[in-house]
């Protein structure tokens, strides 16, 4: 962050950023998550960074904490999914069964990569595909085996249930078997994303006890009968070698704002061409259009609330759209702003129209659309904070 720069100067009002911290810091206040940093830009120059309570016991936020992005990693595999597409590997409508031998059988045969993506290709929700355990999180090639005698859960096409840790895993299964190198997943985020973007506190993979790592953690508010397992998953499974290309990232809000610069650029950023600004555009569209995520139906209905719209890009995450509807961009956001979310804890929303850029990292899981409705205020303040 420059000093010398003030919200000011890039048309961004300071009382209404305060009342941003506010709201993060009453969120802390009320128990809902321990700590956060928070950064917002505008034109690509940080006008405003801040952090607030803690990560751990005793342990205050820092600028150089690394967090476990949760699906929020899935923006990064997206991208070198598309990077694929752009050096001709493969393209959106390339069936997975021609790729993934095995694929092609019980109601999946027609799935191409295109759904994948967006969370059409008729997988279920899951974090490990059955008969798998937990602990097999991290293993890549045995997930891929075990999707491949998974049965459709639907037609591909005809609806949109959010895969969690299955789709994006397969996609990045899809990148180890096609990579002309024969990287494991790991190394081909590090070489291919994180090292010519300058992201040098980013990886797929974290050691347990990396004094700069995050853990996952709860507010007494929010623990409840999964926590024990979800704590076991996210603090023990995912290690250094772990390979979860749907959310096992780790950065720090620096180096995630860094990667949203390539979106913010239409696939161009730090002296690097990422993506083509044809498939950039393309990929930033609603490609679930008129579908509603199915994998939040029970939630939705328990609530009492109204239906969640797909909204999915191609680019691991949401675009805006139209209509008043829940979406993790804000209400007011600009129709093509994007948006990624990391179940439980982060965030990023670019809003293309006002070129502002929020990132927000939080230690203090929060599961469901509680955390798409947290988001959505903080992006809506965000946003009301542009004069100009």
């Amino acid at each position: 962050m420059n000093p010398d720069l003030t919200p000011d100067s890039v048309g961004l009002n300071q009382d209404a950023l305060a009342r941003l911290g506010a709201s993060i810091q009453a969120d802390i206040d009320s128990g809902k998550h321990f700590g956060a940093s928070i950064l917002v830009a505008r034109h690509g120059q940080v006008a405003y960074q801040a952090s607030f309570g803690t990560v751990a016991p005793g342990r205050a936020p820092s600028g150089e904490d690394r967090y476990l992005l949760m699906s929020m990693s899935k923006a990064y595999t997206a991208t070198l999914v598309l990077k694929a597409i752009d050096e001709g590997r493969f393209g959106l409508d390339t069936r997975i069964a021609d790729l993934v031998p095995g694929f092609g059988a019980l109601g999946k045969q027609r799935a191409t990569l295109r759904q994948l993506l967006a969370h059409t290709a008729g997988l279920p929700f899951g974090l490990v595909p059955p008969p798998l355990s937990l602990d097999k999180v991290g293993d890549l090639a045995l997930k891929a085996a075990a999707m491949c005698a998974l049965p459709a859960a639907y037609s591909p096409g005809t609806k949109c249930i959010y895969t969690s840790g299955l789709g994006y895993d397969l996609l990045g299964h899809i990148l180890v078997i096609t990579d002309p190198k024969k990287r494991d997943f790991n190394r081909i985020a590090q070489e291919d994303l994180f090292t010519p973007l300058g992201m040098v506190d980013s990886s797929f993979g974290c050691a347990t006890d990396d004094p700069r790592r995050v853990p996952v953690s709860f507010t007494e508010a929010n623990v409840g009968p999964t926590t024990p397992m979800l704590l076991r998953l996210f603090n023990e499974f995912l290690g250094a070698q772990a390979e979860m290309p749907s959310g096992n990232a780790y950065s720090t809000i620096n180096d995630v704002f860094r990667f949203t610069e390539v979106l913010r650029g239409r696939g161009t950023a730090h002296g690097r061409r990422v993506l083509s600004p044809a498939l950039f555009d393309y990929a930033r569209q609603d490609h679930a259009p008129g579908l509603m995520n199915d994998a939040t139906a029970f939630e939705v209905e328990a609530r009492g609330l109204d239906d969640f719209p797909a909204h999915f890009s191609l680019l691991g995450g949401y675009v805006r759209g139209s209509g008043h509807i829940l979406n993790a961009t804000g209400h007011t956001a600009s129709p093509q702003s994007i948006a990624a979310v990391g179940g439980a804890s982060t965030g990023w929303m670019i809003d293309p129209e006002r070129d502002l850029t929020v990132v927000f990292l939080s230690a203090g899981f929060i599961e469901g659309l509680r955390h798409i409705e947290r988001v959505q205020r903080i992006n809506d303040l965000a946003l009301a904070a542009v004069d100009a």
